[in-house]
């Protein structure tokens, strides 16, 4: 018998005297493949959706509007560059204001490499959540900026207290710039990777479990 006859019985027998794939329940077994098959009959892989999460401010988009606008408002030179621990907390509080923080959604530019990654993230099959502190009464111009330049997103939080939705929507690997909040996931968190996303104001920090490095953003 030829090599190409032997295969083909082999399958054949296989198929009658092996178990097929199904989507029944296994007791115990926590699946994270499924098995498809297309029509003619091959069977398709649908892996586990990783779920990755990002925040907005310092990830997605730019903090050198915030900057600008700081700087114009109380009369700081602050640099993106130089900027410390401390000139990061100033911009934070300075911007506190209705029209500033309206003007900073509309006029802040993404950071691209993140939004690439984003991207291909998503093509491959990655659910997307975007968790900011924004204030909830800007729902409209965040969304409206992140369609503007084309920032894709399965799930969009409002919210200071990221770490309880992180958890509760098994978040596998969140991107911050903020130091405190990776610390605290790294701390907390056995489940998702901490990535700090590298920045001027950032340089110190030492807890985490990635450093992304994109430059001055």
């Amino acid at each position: 018998m030829e090599k190409k006859e032997l295969l083909e019985k082999l399958k054949k027998e296989a198929y009658v005297t092996s178990p097929q794939h199904s989507f029944k329940n296994i007791k115990g077994v926590s699946a994270t493949m499924q098995f498809l098959r297309d029509e003619e009959g091959e069977v398709l892989y649908a892996p586990r959706k990783k779920v990755m999460g990002y925040d907005l401010d310092g990830v997605i988009f730019s903090i050198k509007k915030a900057i600008e606008l700081t700087n114009e408002k109380i009369g700081t030179s602050i640099k993106l560059d130089t900027m410390t621990a401390i000139d990061y907390e100033i911009v934070y509080y300075a911007t506190m204001d209705d029209a500033i923080q309206k003007r900073i959604i509309k006029e802040s530019m993404p950071n691209m490499r993140m939004v690439e990654d984003l991207a291909e993230e998503h093509l491959n099959g990655s659910e997307i959540v975007l968790i900011t502190a924004r204030h909830v009464d800007y729902a409209n111009e965040t969304i409206a900026a992140l369609n503007k330049f084309g920032v894709y997103f399965d799930k969009l939080y409002f919210t200071e207290d990221k770490l309880p939705l992180i958890r509760r929507l098994g978040i596998d690997w969140f991107y911050d710039d903020k130091s405190e909040t990776i610390q605290k996931i790294k701390e907390t968190s056995k489940h998702t990777k901490a990535v700090l996303v590298s920045a001027p104001y950032n340089r110190d920090a030492t807890i985490y479990d990635y450093r992304y490095k994109v430059g001055t953003i």
